[in-house]
């Protein structure tokens, strides 16, 4: 009996590319607002102290999008019912995470839009870095859901 060959888009391997490289600008970004955090406080001796910074979003929304990333990949590569079941369940987990940390992010708008005191250019900056965070951050969430979305069609094609 002959086996049934899985059939996946070509392009999955493109989206597990951009995920990847959206895990490691998150990644970047995370470490430039450490960085700007620490000056501030060193420089100015006040800080304005970002939810991305107290929950450190940038460093596991990273590795989790990475994680998601690599996955696609290799069903992309080497097509199996068990490597396709493990890259829905870690692309919906990246969802999730990307959906935490848009809420996170925006809290942290709210949070700087009710702030009275005129703003300083490191708080400004780290604004700055918030909005590049939360875009990426959608991006994921486009991107875990549409390779998800490829990734159960094929699985479930007859």
């Amino acid at each position: 009996m002959p086996r049934r060959r899985l059939r996946i888009r070509q392009e999955t391997r493109l989206l597990g590319a951009i995920q990847i490289m959206t895990g490691l600008i998150v990644h970047c970004v995370g470490r430039l607002w450490r960085y700007l955090f620490i000056s501030q406080v060193i420089v100015f001796k006040k800080g304005y102290l970002p939810l991305v910074v107290i929950t450190r979003y940038a460093y596991w929304s990273s590795a989790c999008f990475i994680f998601s990333g690599v996955f696609a990949v290799l069903t992309e590569r080497k097509c199996s019912m068990s490597l396709m079941s493990y890259t829905i369940g870690v692309n919906i987990v990246s969802a999730c995470v990307a959906v935490i940390g848009l809420l996170l992010l925006s809290l942290e708008f709210i949070v700087y839009s009710l702030t009275t005191q005129p703003p300083i250019w490191p708080q400004i900056s780290g604004k700055i870095l918030s909005e590049y965070l939360f875009l990426f951050t959608l991006l994921e969430l486009f991107t875990a859901c549409t390779v998800t979305h490829w990734i159960c069609k094929a699985k479930h094609r007859r």
